[in-house]
């Protein structure tokens, strides 16, 4: 093992896991059948432990395309929404100091139609009512954070602040703005400086359109996209390289982070069980809001696992036979990530993938049985 010293705690590498690279083999296979293709790259960390004697995990599953280079260990892939978790952390921590307030309206730091009824806590949990600019058509890749904000600000609200739940970009590019407002400082520079370097996450950084050394292109099915057939399960799609995606700098403090599977099953252990936040700032954000629960009520399951609910700022997961966890899911151009710090306490874990239409929930059930199991 590599024993590593953090601002917080000191943590192991162990060697990579060959049951668990095994395992992220067949998944490849079997998670592409229904397309047809192999799944071009599948990456896992696993961070378990006592406190202050944490054990990092690894395994990774094929290579980056479209070069046929072997991923490794320190593959850094883009996140995508796992990001909100770094935005929502930040937020609480300026609550915790008190240099803003969760019930402050948002009218309190930035002009937007009707700030005075949507509170920053309704950003932070999905209940605000804010449209998604991302899914409005004049959405745009060369769009500022204000400008993203303004776009939404044209279509109409999605229903009552505080009376309904939807998961919303807008949520997180606002909370973004606001933690601006509030330390004078950019959003970049106090996730780098509050988590990034604190935790000592050295592979994990923001998206600022130039890749660092061992940044992965990502890939997708050639279907879905403008001129395209739909993506319907079935062979017969190409698969095609993301080597620019349109959302990765545009989401910003909504899912602009690139990071590997070791920092970021360290990062959500550490947010979730250790001393980021006080004990009442991370039951905020481990605690489901009783709009979410209707929401998500009726949500598919995703083989082993389920999402059930989200707090403020994390998303709650039920595993088969193994209780619930807390984490949060990432979605963007060419990739997906997915990240649960189990209930218990005894184990966190991270998955990425560099092709879209991976499974990623499906895959973290699957890593988190096969941890548990063995």
């Amino acid at each position: 093992c590599v024993t590593v010293a953090t601002g917080l705690h000191a943590y192991s590498f162990a060697a990579n896991n060959e049951m668990l690279e095994a395992a992220l083999d067949k998944l490849r296979v079997t998670g592409g059948a229904p397309w047809g293709v192999t799944i071009p790259g599948i990456a896992a960390a696993v961070a378990h432990g006592p406190p202050g004697s944490l054990e990092i995990t690894t395994a990774v599953s094929g290579v980056a395309t479209p070069s046929e280079t072997p991923l490794s260990s320190k593959s850094r892939f883009h996140v995508g929404s796992v990001t909100k978790t770094f935005t929502a952390a930040l937020i609480m921590q300026l609550d915790q100091s008190g240099d803003l307030s969760l019930t402050d309206p948002i009218s309190r730091w930035l002009e937007y139609p009707g700030g005075e009824s949507i509170k920053v806590e309704m950003l932070l949990g999905h209940t605000s009512g804010l449209p998604d600019f991302s899914e409005l058509p004049e959405h745009c890749r060369t769009h500022t954070p204000h400008q993203s904000i303004a776009l939404a600000a044209t279509a109409t609200p999605l229903f009552q602040p505080g009376t309904a739940w939807s998961y919303c970009n807008t949520n997180y590019i606002m909370l973004g703005v606001i933690a601006e407002k509030v330390t004078g400082t950019s959003w970049s520079q106090e996730i780098q400086s509050r988590f990034i370097e604190r935790l000592g996450l050295e592979d994990t950084t923001i998206w600022n359109g130039h890749p660092l050394p061992n940044t992965v292109p990502g890939s997708r099915l050639k279907c879905g996209m403008k001129g395209e057939p739909d993506c319907v399960k079935k062979p017969g799609f190409e698969i095609v390289p993301v080597t620019d995606g349109q959302d990765w700098k545009v989401a910003w403090s909504a899912g602009a982070m690139v990071s590997t599977p070791a920092d970021l099953a360290l990062w959500i252990h550490e947010l979730v069980n250790g001393e980021l936040l006080d004990a009442a700032h991370r039951a905020l954000m481990t605690t489901p809001t009783p709009q979410s629960r209707v929401a998500l009520s009726t949500m598919p399951a995703f083989g082993k696992l389920k999402w059930t609910a989200a707090g403020l700022g994390l998303l709650q997961y039920e595993v088969d036979g193994l209780g619930t966890g807390w984490g949060h899911e990432g979605n963007i151009n060419g990739f997906v990530a997915n990240v649960v710090s189990m209930s218990d306490g005894r184990q966190s874990i991270a998955v990425t993938s560099n092709f879209l239409q991976t499974d990623i929930f499906t895959v973290l059930g699957e890593v988190l049985t096969i941890r548990t199991n063995h």
